[in-house]
């Protein structure tokens, strides 16, 4: 499997965190999660979601869809908060983890479909337990992969940068969010053109470290 490289900004933005890490941790201004998350491509596929780049019919007549922003994500990260603005706060967070999707059981045809998301986004921290902002992420070693009578191919997707939109309720140490990602892949091996990867996601988080609240005062 060919793992692209992590693009320039990203990295330094990554970096970046890192030598902050040690004093934001001790001022109780970094704090880490853990999230597990879903996200669906739409059954229509188009601007709204992702396109269906594989479908399967079984022997009941039932045809599940492989749809390119659907998967289960589960991922890692940190928040550091960067500046305080009156009673919040701006955030800056990075998450990495990864997503995964694949049909139901089949007899005669199997598909999965891996990548390994990283985001760096900017939220603003609001005094009533809601963080709202957005950010840039890319998938690393995307590929998708089919066996069986109806398909055998392996796809491979060029590293792009997409956008996030995410909205998050916090409460105490747990967090739910909903999110949109706007998302191209493009096919670098085992065809050509491009896919729609747009999806709409929730998930729940698990903050240490502090609360997801954190420490901005007056909160």
């Amino acid at each position: 499997m060919r793992i692209a490289p992590l693009p320039v900004s990203l990295a330094a933005l990554l970096l970046g965190t890192s030598a902050l890490g040690s004093s934001a941790w001790a001022q109780g201004k970094l704090r880490g999660t853990v999230r597990l998350g879903g996200d669906f491509g739409g059954d229509k596929g188009g601007d709204f979601g992702g396109d269906k780049v594989l479908q399967f019919q079984y022997s009941d007549g039932t045809t599940p869809d492989v749809s390119a922003g659907g998967g289960l994500l589960l991922s890692a990260g940190g928040a550091l908060q960067a500046f305080q603005l009156g009673r919040g706060a701006l955030d800056v967070q990075i998450n990495v983890g990864i997503k995964y999707r694949t049909i139901p059981p089949a007899s005669n045809q199997t598909a999965t479909w891996s990548r390994y998301p990283v985001e760096g986004l900017v939220l603003y921290r609001a005094p009533v337990g809601l963080r709202v902002g957005g950010g840039v992420a890319y998938h690393l070693a995307n590929v998708l992969e089919a066996s069986g009578a109806v398909a055998n191919d392996r796809v491979e997707f060029k590293t792009k940068p997409g956008v996030v939109l995410q909205t998050e309720y916090v409460r105490h140490r747990w967090a739910f969010d909903v999110r949109y990602t706007l998302m191209t892949y493009e096919v670098s091996s085992g065809g050509s053109g491009t896919v729609n990867a747009n999806s709409i996601g929730a998930g729940f988080s698990y903050w240490f470290g502090g609360s997801a609240a954190g420490s901005a005062k007056g909160q």
